[in-house]
């Protein structure tokens, strides 16, 4: 894109190199040396009030003088990367604001109200929040002013930072992240450098990842891996896990292979200099550091940028995927091909080491290697240049600083260490985590005391809903609300959650309705509401909370399959129908889900569904008797119904046989189902023979004419017993005689042992149709004489 000009060095991106000895501030911004140069231009724009307003009037008035706006550029940068320095720095240095500005903070800028969004209030954590909305405003008001690429792609970092920066997502937030993205994208068509693409395209999918967009993310990630012409490919190769393992057994490898044909920078070249967290071996007296590979997996040298992708689709699949061994086992070759990397973006690997102790804390043989390992890096003093620290930082999606040692909290937690926990909790105010360890030490009192002390300090909304989950007091959730001018969606969460807890689903209900009105684009609000209205059969809110979930979180199958049932409940079928096959996507494991699917689709003409759903259940639960699910299939098919999409439903005939064939080898003695596979026979040889099968089921036990409900049901079908075998006979070509005779032959004799039993009873229930038989009887008999 040449519009921009010479500017693309302002993005402060080490892969792609650009030199410009003209312009001094290209080697202070990279050398992170972040100080304020144009003190008088700042302080005019700092005097302002920053609102966005007097900042269009002061920066319009500059329109057409390029050196002042990239003078301009150049502030919002250096505060926005100072910042972003302080808190991605676990041992930050002190910034005094007043010497960094040179001038006094304006009394009337409340930062910490500015950057509420959707009453989500900032991280107590977040340092120096006044660089963060400084930056954040300039680079709004100077892409309204100087439409050009670089401005808005600055822009878009700052928000990223500010939603990262807040204690839950933000649906306004998110909604100006959708439209910067959208513009980014039309003014990337025009941009010939194919680097700058990619690392646009994976700070899109980072943005999308914090909200959970997992399609987003993977059209994003597929782009930037396509024109980084990076592939990447899991295969099994065999291999050795553990020390006495004498076998070689298959395990998952990734293949990395880079596009020959295209021009990049390696890591060596962009970030040779990066001094990258040291690795901790895993010193395990069973399980080996590395799986040893029978042979060499053909792994590509990956230049930085590529590192980056390989990491984002770790975080994908993190986000796409259910949390079970299977994730776990997947994601291990992604991480250990970026740690294998000699040289690469500081921030990647951290990224890519945080997670790697996520992922170990579950396991025993790991979990002290990952708690060694987040101890490293949280512990680290070995002083990082900025400049190494926030390069790639947007494109590595690692969070700042202080969940760092959150994260090593939670591995003490998992560990049984609960005062270590206690103590790191305290030391970033996480207060629910400090409650939950007070309850595990039996003393909730003293988190109650503990959170009473902090709202002396300072009293917040947070701290008071805090409180009230402490002592189970509903009035300081009250507290909270009038506290926040009735305007906090917290206060609302935590009300509604204590009354949902206790099971009080109609009373909870008002409070979630208001906090989601605050904040549209909380998931879990929204699912809790859902389930509260559904045990409310509140069915038209239940529906709407569910569909406003599954729009949020896609990839919840319990989510779907609860707005199914409440379709079913509203007489939508047809809906229910289709949300269970999205439910299907996420969870194609569980019985439970594929009966609700088998009954629904039956409802619904789905007919198909209904025999997947039969085979389905079948691997799963090696059973299958629902007789009266299987009885409408069979009449559906016989009497050649239209199905869903208006197809006749007697062509799926021959699957349906299939499925019977199945049934009737596990349950081999059921009647009503060889019954069921005797009217779909497509013979008449066959229709006998099956009922044959039947009659034994019915009859094993030898108590049937004991009941005369049984023994109406035996009658009948020996009836259709005899009618069948008489017609298989007279249809019979004469090949299939001998089959036939003996078929026709074995059904008089059990329509004569049948008569016989069902005469020592005399039913009257059963009067009529026992003469029938004997005529029937009495025909066939006639008839064998005359034939053999």
């Amino acid at each position: 894109m040449q519009a921009e000009g010479d500017k693309w060095f302002y993005l402060c991106n080490y892969d792609v190199q650009i030199e410009d000895s003209s312009h001094e501030c290209v080697k202070k911004l990279w050398s992170g040396d972040w100080s304020i140069d144009y003190i008088t231009l700042c302080k005019e724009l700092i005097t302002s009030g920053l609102e966005t307003d007097a900042l269009k009037h002061i920066l319009k008035g500059y329109k057409g003088n390029e050196e002042v706006l990239d003078k301009v550029l150049q502030i919002a940068i250096s505060a926005f990367l100072t910042f972003c320095d302080r808190n991605w720095n676990a041992h930050p240095k002190e910034l005094f604001l007043e010497e960094y500005f040179e001038m006094a903070w304006p009394e009337g800028v409340d930062v910490v109200v500015k950057l509420q969004r959707d009453s989500e209030p900032l991280y107590v954590n977040i340092l120096y929040p006044e660089l963060l909305y400084f930056s954040t405003q300039i680079f709004a008001v100077l892409y309204s002013v100087e439409q050009n690429m670089v401005n808005l792609w600055w822009c878009l970092r700052s928000k990223v930072t500010h939603q990262r920066a807040l204690e839950d997502t933000s649906a306004t937030l998110f909604t100006e992240l959708e439209f910067i993205i959208a513009k980014l994208c039309n003014m990337s068509q025009t941009l010939d450098n194919s680097r700058l693409k990619v690392l646009l395209y994976t700070e899109i999918a980072q943005a999308y990842l914090i909200y959970g967009r997992i399609q987003k993310v993977e059209e994003y990630l597929l782009k930037a891996r396509e024109l980084a012409g990076l592939k990447l490919e899991l295969t099994g190769i065999l291999g050795k896990r553990t020390k006495f393992q004498q076998e070689a057994l298959p395990q998952l490898a990734l293949t990395s292979e880079l596009d020959s044909s295209m021009e990049r920078t390696s890591a060596e070249q962009t970030h040779g200099n990066s001094e990258l967290p040291p690795e901790i071996e895993l010193q395990d007296d069973v399980r080996l550091n590395k799986i040893q590979f029978n042979e060499q997996i053909s792994q590509a040298e990956l230049p930085s940028l590529e590192q980056t992708l390989c990491l984002l689709t770790v975080q994908y699949i993190q986000k796409s995927q259910p949390k079970d061994d299977l994730m776990t086992e997947e994601l291990q070759p992604y991480i250990e091909a970026v740690l294998l990397q000699k040289r690469g973006p500081w921030s990647t690997r951290v990224a890519s080491l945080l997670i790697r102790c996520k992922v170990e804390a579950t396991h025993k043989r790991t979990v002290e290697r990952a708690m060694l390992q987040c101890e490293t890096i949280v512990n680290d003093k070995t002083g990082v240049s900025p400049t190494s620290r926030l390069s790639y930082l947007w494109a590595s999606g690692l969070p700042p600083a202080w969940t760092w040692r959150q994260q090593l909290a939670d591995l003490y937690l998992s560990l049984g260490l609960v005062k270590a926990a206690l103590e790191e909790y305290q030391r970033v105010q996480l207060w629910e985590d400090v409650i939950v360890c007070y309850t595990m030490l039996q003393l909730r009192h003293k988190a109650a005391e503990v959170i009473q002390q902090q709202l002396d300090v300072k009293p917040t909304v947070k701290l008071y809903c805090l409180l009230g989950d402490a002592t189970d007091d509903v009035s300081y959730y009250e507290k909270a609300w009038e506290f926040s001018n009735f305007k906090s969606s917290r206060a609302q969460r935590h009300w509604g959650n204590f009354l949902f807890d206790h099971k009080k689903y109609e009373e909870c209900i008002p409070h979630y309705e208001k906090s989601v009105e605050i904040n549209s684009i909380q998931e879990t609000v929204w699912l809790r509401l859902g389930y509260a209205a559904l045990s409310a059969e509140n069915w038209d809110l239940s529906a709407r909370a569910y569909r406003m979930y599954t729009y949020l979180q896609p990839n919840t199958f319990e989510a779907w399959n609860n707005l199914a049932k409440v379709y079913v409940q509203q007489g939508d079928k047809p809906r229910a129908h289709r949300a269970l096959m999205e439910a299907l996507r996420f969870n194609y494991d569980n019985w439970k889900l594929w009966e609700n699917v088998i009954l629904v689709s039956m409802d619904t003409g789905n007919f198909e569904d209904v025999m997947r759903g039969c085979h389905r259940l079948l691997e799963l639960q090696r059973k299958y008797e629902d007789v009266e699910v299987l009885r409408l299939l069979v009449r559906a098919i016989v009497q050649d119904s239209l199905d869903a999409d208006g197809n006749n439903a007697a062509r799926l005939r021959k699957r349906a046989l299939e499925l019977f064939g199945r049934i009737t080898s596990i349950h081999q003695n059921n009647p009503e189902i060889w019954q069921l596979y005797s009217d779909l026979s497509p013979t008449y040889l066959l229709k006998a023979q099956r009922l044959q099968k039947a009659y034994r089921g019915f009859t094993q036990s030898g108590n049937w004419p004991n009941n005369p409900e049984t023994c109406k049901k035996v009658l009948e079908l020996v009836q259709l017993l005899l009618e069948y075998s008489l017609k298989a006979r007279k249809d019979a070509e004469d090949k299939e005689h001998l089959q036939a005779n003996q078929q026709l032959s074995s059904a008089r004799l059990t329509g004569q042992a049948v008569i016989r039993a069902a005469e020592k009873q005399d039913w009257a229930e059963t009067k009529d149709l026992l003469e029938e038989l004997k005529v029937q009887f009495n025909e066939i008999t006639e008839y064998m004489k005359s034939v053999l």
